[in-house]
């Protein structure tokens, strides 16, 4: 039996309308402060999935749809094989593929652009622990990346399972600025040999 929904009524909109705010005031974070505040907690917030063979623009349509930048790619046996960005569907890789095969865009799967599952930067829940939000900024531009997971072990079978993540735009956002160094476009060939070396 179909449900039956009812219009809400609407009101007018007075001048000198506030907002309102959450009774606690924000957070603030620092460099300083404990890594784990600035942690996406898989207890909080639920992961976004994907199969290998989704077409590339579909996992785009996802990431949109779900307000993520980053879905974990799973075989059948609900493991993870991998990670795809929006960086890496919307970059370079998928032009390459598409000069190198000469198979359209719509023929691209998460497989043949993700970052396969022994590439995937991970941190010990332990290390985390003592870590400072500066100490994970520094790690993920060490490793070039812009996510982190976090996993824990479990010391009788040596099995990991991902608790959490960190991300740049997520770090950025909570800090109030871009932890991401800026790339500047080169204006010569001089300055854009400077920039690689």
């Amino acid at each position: 039996m179909p449900y039956s929904f009812n219009t809400v009524a609407c009101i007018t909109l007075k001048p000198q309308s506030t907002l309102g705010h959450p009774t606690t005031a924000p957070k603030i974070v620092k460099l300083e402060s404990p890594a784990a505040v600035v942690m996406t907690t898989f207890k909080a917030v639920h992961p976004v999935t994907t199969r290998p063979e989704v077409a590339i623009d579909a996992a785009l349509k996802k990431m949109k749809t779900t307000g993520v930048r980053l879905l974990f790619v799973m075989n059948d046996a609900e493991q993870i094989i991998g990670l795809v960005t929006a960086k890496d569907i919307m970059g370079e890789r998928p032009i390459q593929i598409t000069q190198q095969t000469r198979a359209p865009r719509t023929e691209i799967t998460v497989a043949a652009v993700m970052t396969p599952q022994p590439d995937i930067c991970a941190l010990d829940a332990q290390a985390v622990r003592d870590a400072r939000v500066g100490d994970i900024v520094e790690t993920l531009r060490a490793q070039e990346r812009q996510h982190a997971l976090v996993v824990k072990t479990d010391k009788a079978t040596h099995s990991q399972r991902v608790i959490g993540m960190f991300s740049t735009s997520q770090i950025s956002k909570l800090l109030g600025y871009n932890v991401t160094p800026e790339v500047h476009p080169a204006r010569s060939l001089a300055a854009l040999v400077e920039q690689i070396a």
